[in-house]
């Protein structure tokens, strides 16, 4: 691919706009430092506030709302208390409450209550302001963590670590305590004094959702850990315990049965299942991660997505231990890591680590199933192949400074006869605070296998790629600026970039305005959007234009309506027909559709206890089986009841039509429920349905091979978990199918179910 100049005309110009050459201006926010205390004691984690410990710590109160209001005095009162004696850091909140009986808190499993009363601190450990770890309780000691990685802009609460907590409802409001040993975290492991960086927050929702801080934070400047203020002490804080084996056993018992005529008897298996994970913290810079016969299956059901009509793959969220622990350590600008693409490995090792303007990591595992994802223009494709494969990442970062920094990427997929190989560098600068500049470029040499090649023969061939991306974001603008090429040969087998031969240009640019605190709404924002994709030859793919609007109002609420309008190709012609030869010419070999749709949406939290959403979509939209345009209806919604304090109910449903030629072409149902019953922090039981009913019109859709396509999953699991890896699992799930041969749903599966695993620190 020829690296063309189309499209960065969009970057340039938003970058002359916002941009004067300068070198990163200071914070404009100077923030204390804060030195933390000591203490040669230890204390119980019971939320009760009563050890001695706590007498000696820094009390920080916290009064300045910066979310959604811009560093305004607290209208309740909050303090917290920081020590640390080597071993762990304690930090304690005592939240006031005017009206403690309005608390929003109940019991959940961990990384669920994340709209309930929380309180909590963001640690940058390193003090580079790259990557930050966030720890949040709610007044029943649930546990909420996550890492934010700045460079990406993205959180990842996937990640785990093992500390303790413990959260009291009080008549005055609620107090929390918390213990984080060191041994979780990375930092520079030495006998100086270290400087690290710390934001305490509350989050107190009522009618309005407030964001409460000990420091205020400028808006001018979206990198809020840029704003963080640096605390001192930790002298003798070491990376102790630094070795985790974690012995994994599963056992199951498989059901199955041909549900046609003629149906067949149930057909058992039985499976036991050995592993063992080593988390070894070489030192407090650099996390080996080792695991065997790893378990690597989702114990919870993935939600439910509809997917007729589709032309591109789904995305599911990654949940496995091993692939979430330091997983942002490899993220780029594209997703060039997706580690659900390894489906059944037998073993895995990862090494990651951070050592002064250093940061990297690397890992490798084998996949007894290779699934491919084919990316196209108009649409992609899965394939499989018959051969184990190995799979592998390497990431590299250098910091040049606070405002730049740096690196390089390089992933592989291989069997004895296929491989992908993909390198690149990244960086991010942020010219001062509010405008910063993204860029990666990429190479890719495949080696394909002739069991998925059109010519049934090898093939080699190299390709490339690479984004630019520029942004602004103030107070009262955010813009987004935005180039992107990729080539018609290039793939990036281990992540998902399920689209190839295609040049994009976006333009997007938001009006911000605010509201004051007795105001009934606290945010507006109008919006409006530019986009335009062209194929490697130039030839035109889609154009689009869309407009917004967004507004929050009482009761936590939110209301958005979206306006656009697109230009769209519909598939090839062998595509739509595979007795013609393949041509991925675009012009003359598709046909152009006028797509108009208005998308609705709005949410309310009318109690403590019930949140609901809606969003309704309706307009024009391509079927794509057919080559024509059609009148589209999609409406999702959902409700989450939470009953009392232990039981919750989550109810969902997506229903989405499409007529085309004064006919009904399919309708789809999607429908989830999901109760919870949580008996404390420790244990629950969950009860998951997800079922799928779609009907097809076989007289005005001759492509579909059945009338009818349903199809019903269930589970009950319960669960233990003494900490994230310490855990026991006893569970039962089945499938269930019906079409045209099926007179009702037939269960066609069955699994009972059993996991067990115990976190030894030696």
């Amino acid at each position: 691919m020829k690296f063309s100049i189309r499209g960065l005309f969009t970057v340039a110009t938003a970058f002359m706009l916002f941009v004067k050459p300068s070198f990163a201006q200071e914070n404009t926010v100077n923030q204390a430092q804060l030195n933390i205390p000591h203490v040669e004691l230890e204390l119980t984690i019971d939320g009760e506030l009563n050890d001695l410990i706590w007498q000696q710590a820094l009390d920080v109160p916290m009064n300045i709302v910066n979310s959604p209001w811009n560093n305004k005095p607290s209208p309740v009162s909050t303090n917290a208390k920081i020590v640390e004696n080597g071993d762990y850091l304690y930090i304690a909140f005592i939240a006031q409450d005017p009206n403690p009986e309005l608390i929003q808190g109940f019991l959940g499993d961990r990384d669920t209550r994340w709209f309930d009363d929380l309180v909590g601190f963001k640690l940058d450990t390193y003090n580079n302001r790259r990557l930050n770890y966030e720890f949040f309780v709610n007044p029943h000691g649930v546990q909420h963590d996550a890492i934010f990685n700045e460079m990406t802009v993205s959180k990842d609460p996937a990640w785990d670590g093992i500390w303790q907590s413990a959260g009291k409802i009080t008549k005055d409001g609620y107090q929390v305590e918390i213990a984080i040993p060191y041994h979780i975290l990375n930092f520079n492991d030495n006998d100086d004094v270290k400087t690290w960086a710390i934001e305490l927050i509350r989050v107190y929702p009522r009618d309005t959702s407030l964001r409460i801080s000990h420091i205020e934070l400028d808006r001018n400047n979206p990198c809020w850990l840029c704003q963080t203020p640096e605390v001192v002490g930790f002298k003798n804080a070491k990376a102790s315990k630094n070795i985790m084996l974690t012995p994994t056993l599963v056992a199951s018992r498989s059901e199955t049965r041909e549900i046609f005529t003629p149906k067949t008897d149930w057909e058992a298996e039985n499976d036991i299942d050995a592993g063992l994970d080593l988390r070894w913290g070489i030192n407090a810079n650099t996390l080996l991660n080792v695991t065997l016969n790893p378990d690597f299956s989702n114990i919870e059901t993935d939600s439910g997505q509809l997917s007729v009509n589709k032309t591109f793959s789904l995305f599911y969220d990654e949940k496995r231990q091993f692939f979430v622990e330091n997983s942002e350590y490899f993220s780029s600008n594209f997703d060039l890591v997706y580690t659900r693409n390894i489906a059944d490995p037998e073993y895995g090792a990862k090494l990651t680590g951070t050592e002064g303007k250093h940061t990297y990591g690397a890992f490798m595992t084998n996949d007894t199933q290779t699934n491919i994802i084919l990316p196209g223009n108009t649409g992609s494709r899965l394939i499989s192949l018959t051969d184990d494969s190995e799979s592998g990442a390497i990431k590299y970062r250098y910091d040049v400074n606070e405002d730049f920094s740096v690196g390089v990427i390089s992933t592989l997929r291989q069997t004895e006869n296929y491989h992908n190989f993909v390198s690149g560098i990244d960086s991010k600068y942020r010219f001062n605070d509010s405008n910063s500049l993204q860029a990666q470029v990429l190479m890719a040499d495949t080696k394909d296998s002739a069991q998925f090649t059109d010519s049934g023969k090898e093939e080699n061939y190299n390709d490339n790629a690479f984004k630019l991306n520029f942004k602004h974001d103030s107070e009262y603008w955010e813009v987004s600026a935005e180039h992107q090429e990729i080539g018609a040969r290039f793939r990036a087998d281990l992540g998902f970039m399920p689209r190839a031969d295609y040049q994009k240009s976006k333009l997007l640019v938001n009006r911000l305005m605010y509201g004051e605190p007795e105001s009934a709404w606290q945010k507006m924002t109008f919006a409006g959007q530019w986009q335009i994709l062209h194929n490697e030859n130039g030839e035109l793919l889609e154009r689009s234009i869309s407009s917004s609007f967004n507004i929050d109002g009482p009761m936590q609420s939110l209301f958005n309506v979206l306006l656009v309008a697109a230009d769209k190709v519909g598939l090839r012609r062998h595509e739509l027909n595979f007795d013609l030869p393949i041509d991925n010419t675009i012009d003359g070999n598709t046909d152009r559709f006028e797509e108009n749709q208005a998308v609705f949406y709005a949410s309310i939290q009318p109690t403590a206890q019930i949140f609901t959403n809606i969003e309704l979509t309706v307009g024009d939209k391509i079927d794509y089986e057919n080559n024509r345009l059609g009148d589209y209806v999609a409406l999702y919604g959902s409700i989450n009841y939470n009953v009392n304090k232990h039981l919750q109910f989550e109810f969902s449903h997506t229903f989405s039509d499409l007529d085309a030629d004064n006919a009904n072409v399919f309708t789809e149902n999607l429908t989830e429920l999901r109760v919870s019953y949580q008996f404390n922090v420790n244990s629950y039981l969950k009860f998951n349905l997800v079922y799928t009913d779609i009907d097809f019109n076989l007289d005005n859709n001759p492509n579909a091979y059945t009338a009818k396509d349903n199809n019903l999953t269930t589970q009950l699991i319960y669960a233990y978990k003494i900490n994230p890896q310490t855990v026991f699992y006893l569970g039962y799930s089945d499938n269930s199918y019906q079409d045209d041969r099926l007179k009702s749903l037939s269960r066609e599966q069955r699994t009972i179910y059993t996991k067990i695993s115990y976190a030894w620190l030696p």
